[in-house]
């Protein structure tokens, strides 16, 4: 005992060492460390910006809907941070940054920065013992090194800057850049990175033709360094040794087209101009006439123009190389055809004798599935049909598909259904129909409709079932062990007052055909045909045309429709698949300033963009969204799809009317009947923060009078007079004032004729009469057992 009780303090001491040894020792190498870019995101005239996304290198972006953002968890050292200014003229900036700790970063629309590092004669950083500058020429700013690198701005883009610097030794030993400031792009983020270098120099001018006008696209080389003319003809060589002697040459489609120039490379700013003695007339841009397309899996007839002097164009698909290559030739439109659904994108290449255009045109085509997957339905999917009823009567029919839902059919069984909306040129406003469909056989499975409130507020629901079998085992109508029998049962509830409900219960016999024609308003089609004959009558109850591209029944012969007709004709006129987001939620005016908008699934997408009045409120993959708090007026909405590479494809519009209409409130009271010393204590619950809430009575002379008013959830009203008082609330919101909420009536007494306690019903002479003889009878019927 006395030795176990030695190792104590040995051990507490090895468990106090561990405790204070270094993390990295106790546990092992440790987690690079992160930190985190943040700043705020403005438009151009400094406000703060919509939706922009920030990116760094090639992480996942963060989106700054406020004027606001914060990226985390970049590691040390040099990045490329990417701004893209949604909502504030679809601009982007890209620059370089050189992140070591927490940073933060401001970015303006329309600007960007000029990021300068500097490395002696064999590359590497310079020296911290010495200390070195930069100026900017046209602000005047000088700024210091800190580890070899300095930034200026943000300033303008498309406006031209001279930055110098002294890195090798006196004042005279000045080396100079001269550069246009640009936004940056995905293939070019460090267009505006600048390195110095010790004892090398650049060379920069612009190149005009004999008018004076800017010569583009011209190739000047010098040694072993060369540049191509931005649209204004400037040029800049960087990386030129101090002593060098070199020949500039202008060079334009392989011809040159101005005299050489002799340049020695010295320090200072080497400014060399050019005129163009020979006059080169490359291809105008080819140009799309669309930037983004979503089309139907199958043949798209891609369109552009051609610009000037183009003596044909070449096409190409996701790349431009020779393999990728899909046309060559004059014409203004191609027709491609792709081998499978998704995202492709499309460049436009034009060419003449001199050369051609390096700047391509293309066109983002976002490829849909003709069917989704396993051929399901999705939301937005709609058919249009013509009905003909017999005795005669004509509509036009649209159904949408708007969600999916489990259903217990009439023989108990749950189905999986799709929920269709139901549209008719012939229903009044408020009148609405839906229909549950089964996912299998797209047959319905249950239906409702209501009438227009201002007509009648009837309403009907039928609960169908479709037992479908062959040889006695359960059976299906498309997936290759085709029905032979059918067991149909349908019951309708009709919400008439007085009218029986529906019942139909019959068995059948099935006949399955594939590759029968059938001509509908919407054209020719290829069906699988259905025939069900009554086996009590003999009857053919229902014939149907399904064909596998539509998706849906193309004609349907109903002669057992359920309602007061005895046929039913649907022939479809039209169908589509939404080739854009498109919105599920009805164009109706919004009586409540909440509401929720829908809007249709879309395949191969990043997410959806909501715009309300053109400014974005929602960005992510829902598909719903729910507006809060809007006040009276009509909103515009439109729902975009966010592609893969951040493309913008423009879906539905929609106009939503919002005029607020206050809910009815609902009064309660504490008692139905007080003595007229006695209090009414009446309460209530609102949804909404009112303006003011009142109470009104109606006395039992038939005056109404109000006997509050304010903003509390409950009142105490007093002095009533004895009989029957009749209390409405109504609630005051945004200046609008509910309808009166349902009568409340309390019935006041006299003290005389109540009890104390206000609650105990008034006792009659004659009721005291019949209890007193009841007691006295039960006296003596007492006594007489004894």
């Amino acid at each position: 005992m006395q030795q176990h009780n030695m190792r104590k303090p040995w051990l507490l001491i090895l468990i106090l060492f561990g405790s204070l040894l270094p993390l990295g020792v106790a546990s092992g190498d440790s987690e690079d460390p992160t930190f985190t870019l943040t700043g705020q995101v403005y438009t151009s005239e400094g406000e703060p910006a919509g939706s922009t996304y920030v990116r760094v290198d090639t992480m996942e972006s963060v989106l700054s809907v406020d004027g606001s953002y914060s990226f985390p968890g970049i590691v040390p050292g040099e990045h490329t941070v990417r701004a893209y200014f949604m909502n504030d003229g679809h601009t982007v900036a890209y620059r370089n940054i050189f992140i070591e700790q927490d940073t933060t970063l401001d970015w303006y629309e329309g600007h960007n920065w000029i990021t300068v590092a500097a490395v002696n004669n064999t590359g590497q950083a310079l020296s911290q013992e010495e200390s070195y500058t930069v100026t900017l020429a046209e602000t005047a700013e000088t700024q210091d090194l800190d580890d070899g690198r300095t930034e200026f701005g943000p300033y303008r883009t498309g406006d031209y800057y001279t930055i110098s610097t002294h890195l090798d030794g006196g004042e005279s030993n000045q080396l100079t850049t001269h550069l246009k400031l640009e936004p940056g792009s995905a293939t070019a983020p460090h267009v505006n990175h600048v390195v110095f270098q010790e004892g090398k120099n650049s060379v920069f001018g612009f190149v005009t033709d004999a008018a004076g006008n800017p010569a583009p696209e011209v190739i000047v080389s010098g040694g072993d360094v060369e540049s191509t003319t931005n649209p204004d003809g400037f040029y800049l060589l960087n990386g030129l040794s101090i002593g060098q002697d070199v020949e500039l040459e202008f060079i334009q489609s392989g011809h040159s087209i101005a005299p050489n120039v002799s340049v020695s490379i010295d320090y200072g700013s080497l400014w060399v101009n050019q005129t163009t003695t020979t006059t080169l007339e490359l291809p105008g841009n080819a140009t799309f006439l669309n930037s983004v397309m979503s089309v139907p899996m199958g043949p798209v007839e891609l369109e552009w123009t051609k610009g000037l002097y183009t003596d044909y164009v070449e096409l190409y698909v996701n790349e431009i190389s020779q393999s990728n290559i899909i046309y060559r030739g004059s014409s203004s439109s191609f027709e491609y055809t792709p081998s499978e659904s998704g995202t492709s994108e499309f460049f436009l290449v034009a060419y003449n004798v001199n050369g051609t255009n390096p700047h391509p045109g293309s066109v983002l085509v976002l490829f849909l599935p003709t069917q989704s997957e396993e051929g399901s339905w999705t939301t937005g999917m709609s058919w249009n049909y013509s009905l003909v009823h017999t005795p005669e009567y004509r509509s036009n029919r649209t159904l949408t598909a708007i969600g999916t839902e489990e259903i217990v059919d009439a023989f108990d069984r749950s189905q999986s259904t799709y929920l269709l909306r139901i549209t008719d040129d012939r229903y009044e406003d408020g009148e609405t129909a839906f229909r549950w469909v089964s996912s299998e056989t797209y047959l319905p499975v249950k239906t409702y409709w209501s009438d227009a409130p201002e007509s009648s507020g009837y309403y009907q629901e039928g609960s169908l079932g479709w037992n479908f079998t062959s040889n006695g085992s359960d059976a299906g109508l498309f997936d290759g062990q085709l029905s032979t029998r059918l067991h149909f049962n349908r019951t309708n509830i009709i919400g008439v007052p007085g009218h029986p409900n529906g019942y139909d219960d019959t068995h059948n016999s099935v006949s399955v055909q594939h590759g029968v024609s059938v001509t509908t308003p919407a054209g020719v089609f290829n069906c699988t045909y259905i025939s069900i004959e009554d086996d009590e009558d003999g009857v053919l109850s229902w014939e149907l045309w399904f064909n596998s591209t539509v998706q849906n029944y193309v004609k349907i012969i109903d002669r057992l429709p359920g309602s007061h007709s005895d046929t039913v004709v649907h022939e479809l006129t039209d169908y589509s698949r939404p080739n854009v987001p498109t919105f599920l939620t009805e164009a109706v005016v919004q009586s409540s300033p909440t509401f929720e908008l829908q809007w249709s699934e879309f395949s191969n997408i990043k997410g959806y963009q909501l715009l309300e009045n053109g400014v974005e409120v929602y960005r992510g993959t829902s598909t719903e969204f729910e507006v809060r708090n809007r006040g009276d007026g009509t909103y515009q909405y439109q729902i975009n799809a966010i592609t893969e590479l951040d493309y913008v494809l423009m879906g539905a519009v929609l106009e939503i009317q919002v005029d607020f209409a206050p809910p009815v409130p609902v009064l309660t009271s504490s008692a139905s009947f007080l003595s007229t010393s006695e209090t009414a204590l009446f309460s209530w619950e609102y949804e909404y923060e009112v303006d003011h809430y009142s109470l009104t009575v109606q006395s039992p002379d038939g005056t109404t009078r109000e006997v509050y008013n304010g903003s509390s959830s409950f009142a105490e009203v007093d002095e009533l007079e004895p009989g029957l008082h009749r209390f409405r609330l109504t609630a005051s919101v945004n200046d609008k004032l509910s309808e009166p909420s349902s009568s409340v009536f309390v019935t006041v007494e006299t003290d005389s004729s109540s009890n104390n306690d206000g609650f105990m019903p008034y006792l009659s002479a004659l009721s005291v009469m019949f209890v007193l003889l009841s007691a006295i009878l039960l006296i003596e019927m007492g006594r007489a057992k004894e």
